[in-house]
């Protein structure tokens, strides 16, 4: 059956924190190093809509930080006109026009692929609302029916006392694994380390994140320290752009290098493989070229046995596709579940399942959500 694409619209989503709290916290301005410049003010996203002529609709997610007006133009202005009227079936064939449109201009990543990936995420879901059918079961799953998760972050906080109880208040949650983010300075760093390492001790297993914040000089001996706390987890420690470096340190620690979330495109995550230079690699299915980008990212990842954790930050419908591709994916271990204040997540349409610290995979056809249209109406800053 032919899906005939009748309209593609983008929606701006933005919730600020303002809006959610008397005195926005500081640690929730700033919760990661990545924010020094550019405070976090709130959550985005930019929701992409799919109908065919038949009345169909499929929803993606284009990443909307920092600005989700910019992803939602170039989904209406620029990928929409190349889109109407062709076969909303044929995601492999529309994800390589939308691409090749701007591959020659040097657009192959960035906000360009941001709205790709949105797009791809709609039709996606679009095909199996059409098939009657989960995502998953589109992709060969489910390998899985319920994705591990753990815990993210214990972001900035002032004391080593807040941080411990942050990670506490996770396994509470009933999560496994928690991860603390990290990138202060070395001393700053272990202080607040040892303190969620002792509290998790026996209870959840601790993964770090040190946002790009170190050399590798630095990143090696701060890693050693770390390994002898328990830490399962060093996630890029380095610029991303620092692919030798990368693979310095990973020769350099026991623990499992982590990298990747700020990546576009599956030529790039080839360079890391080749230098040898992590053990997992994190897309995030909203930015890096959606669900088809994502499994030509894992079955490369494969070959070298590197493992993919999906990259958390997004709204309800990027959380959705990230567990659909997850169920069906072979070396998708762990999911990275986000838990910064964030209706557009939490909100926009009924949570999944956690039981056992995994999350349970949604059965209902596409990827397995519907959303709250008020709540989209409230939060909608822009349109195209």
């Amino acid at each position: 059956m032919k899906l005939t694409i009748a309209s593609v619209e983008a929606v701006a989503l933005a919730a600020p924190f303002e809006r959610m709290y008397d005195e926005v916290p500081d640690w929730l301005l700033t919760p990661a190093s990545s924010h020094r410049v550019l405070p976090r003010l709130g959550q985005y996203t930019t929701l992409v809509r799919i109908r065919t002529v038949d009345g169909l609709e499929g929803v993606g997610e284009a990443y909307g930080l920092p600005e989700p007006r910019v992803t939602a133009t170039i989904v209406g202005h620029l990928l929409a006109p190349m889109l109407v009227g062709r076969d909303a079936g044929a995601s492999e064939a529309l994800w390589e026009l939308m691409f090749g449109a701007q591959a020659g201009a040097g657009r192959t990543g960035g906000f360009y692929l941001e709205a790709i990936s949105g797009v791809d995420l709609a039709l996606w879901d679009l095909r199996g609302k059409a098939a009657g059918l989960p995502v998953h079961r589109l992709l060969g799953g489910p390998v899985r029916s319920s994705v591990p998760v753990y815990a993210s972050p214990v972001p900035f906080l002032p004391t080593v006392e807040e941080s411990a109880e942050r990670a506490l208040a996770f396994v509470g949650d009933g999560f496994r694994a928690v991860k603390l983010k990290l990138g202060r300075g070395e001393a700053t760093d272990l202080a607040h380390a040892a303190a969620v390492a002792d509290a998790l001790a026996g209870r959840a297993a601790l993964h770090v994140d040190l946002n790009c914040a170190y050399d590798v000089k630095t990143a090696i001996r701060l890693g050693h320290a770390l390994e002898a706390l328990g830490v399962r987890w060093l996630e890029e420690p380095l610029a991303t752009d620092d692919v030798a470096g990368l693979a310095e340190v990973r020769a350099a620690v026991r623990i499992p290098v982590v990298t990747g979330e700020s990546e576009f495109i599956r030529y790039r995550y080839r360079d890391f493989l080749l230098a040898r230079a992590a053990d997992v690699v994190m897309p995030n299915l909203a930015r890096a070229g959606g669900i088809t980008e994502a499994r030509r990212i894992a079955a490369l990842c494969s070959a070298f046995h590197v493992d993919v954790s999906p990259h958390g930050v997004g709204s309800a419908v990027g959380l959705a596709a990230a567990l659909q591709f997850a169920a069906a994916t072979p070396n998708v271990p762990v999911y990275e579940y986000n838990r910064l204040p964030n209706p557009l997540r939490d909100d926009l349409a009924p949570r999944p399942s956690l039981v056992d610290g995994a999350l349970v995979v949604p059965e209902e056809p596409g990827l397995g959500i519907t959303l709250d249209e008020d709540l989209i109406a409230h939060y909608e800053v822009f349109r195209a």
